[in-house]
């Protein structure tokens, strides 16, 4: 499956950017000897940056093909939305 909807592939886009700069700061933070605390901390922030991008194409894709073939109702679809919350 392809992204085709160009909102949502400038969500993911602008996303990923922001991860890109969260990961540059890390690289940062390591060549100026930052203390191991901070730097897991801002790894932490990233994994959990990446886990909500990775809900958000889970979710989009569950979406497009409910909507496409009508397979899952909308109080399903809420329950998935709030399994992937729980998740990040």
């Amino acid at each position: 499956m392809k992204i085709k909807d160009l909102d949502q592939k400038k969500r993911v886009s602008n996303r990923l950017r922001r991860i890109e700069g969260q990961l540059r700061g890390v690289i940062q933070m390591i060549e100026d000897e930052a203390g191991v605390r901070e730097i897991i901390q801002q790894l932490s922030a990233v994994r959990s940056a990446l886990g909500q991008a990775i809900n958000e194409e889970i979710l989009c894709s569950i979406e497009k093909a409910s909507a496409k073939n009508d397979l899952i109702a909308d109080k399903d679809m809420e329950e998935i939305r709030e399994f992937l919350k729980i998740m990040r």
